[in-house]
């Protein structure tokens, strides 16, 4: 459980969100190997190795179901077509499971160099001020993860159609708080084979 300085249990859900259609790459990214396993599974063991309490793959592909049956991670497959479909989607099953989550971690699952330190410094952050919408960062350049407070959990679910929590964001930068990666890798997203192998 993550707790804050008083003691009490701070509950962060994340959605991992894999429903994109890669176009950029040519195929499916997320299956290609990476250091001998497929991207996805990157994401899928980097969550698991830090105190949030429930985790959720959001996808339009069977074949990253298959995957997270095999990690035992829960996984809502779609054929909703909007990045907006993906992020209520997620929401609202998150919320179905556990209705008193303090904040919704966004994680992205082409960002195979994301490590488990920097994801649980997002959620230290969040649990000392749950306020506010933590995104992790590099020398000042704003990236994924994202976790959104309560308060925003209404908007998540009624976004402009297409957009993403990022709408959100800009309609609330006050609220934002930048949190340092361990490493700039670590939010550089696999959009082409050309990233992925300059990665490996």
């Amino acid at each position: 459980m993550q707790k804050t300085k008083g003691g009490s249990v701070m509950k962060i859900g994340c959605v991992i969100m894999a429903s994109g259609m890669a176009r950029r790459f040519g195929s499916n990214k997320l299956l290609h190997n990476f250091h001998g396993e497929p991207m996805m599974v990157r994401i899928l063991r980097s969550t698991a190795e830090t105190t949030m309490q429930h985790r959720l793959v959001v996808t339009r592909h069977p074949e990253v179901e298959a995957i997270c049956q095999t990690e035992g991670v829960p996984c809502l497959l779609h054929d909703l077509p909007l990045r907006s479909d993906t992020v209520r989607l997620g929401v609202e099953k998150l919320l179905s499971t556990d209705s008193e989550l303090d904040g919704i971690m966004f994680a992205a699952s082409d960002q195979p160099c994301l490590t488990a330190a920097s994801i649980q410094n997002l959620c230290d952050a969040f649990a000392q001020n749950p306020d506010y919408i933590y995104r992790l960062c590099w020398n000042g350049t704003m990236g994924n993860p994202v976790i959104f407070p309560k308060s925003t959990f209404d908007a998540l679910l009624n976004l402009p159609e297409g957009k993403g929590g990022g709408a959100v964001i800009k309609a609330h930068p006050e609220m934002v708080r930048a949190i340092s990666a361990q490493d700039e890798k670590e939010l550089i997203d696999c959009d082409t084979p050309e990233i992925l192998q300059s990665l490996l």
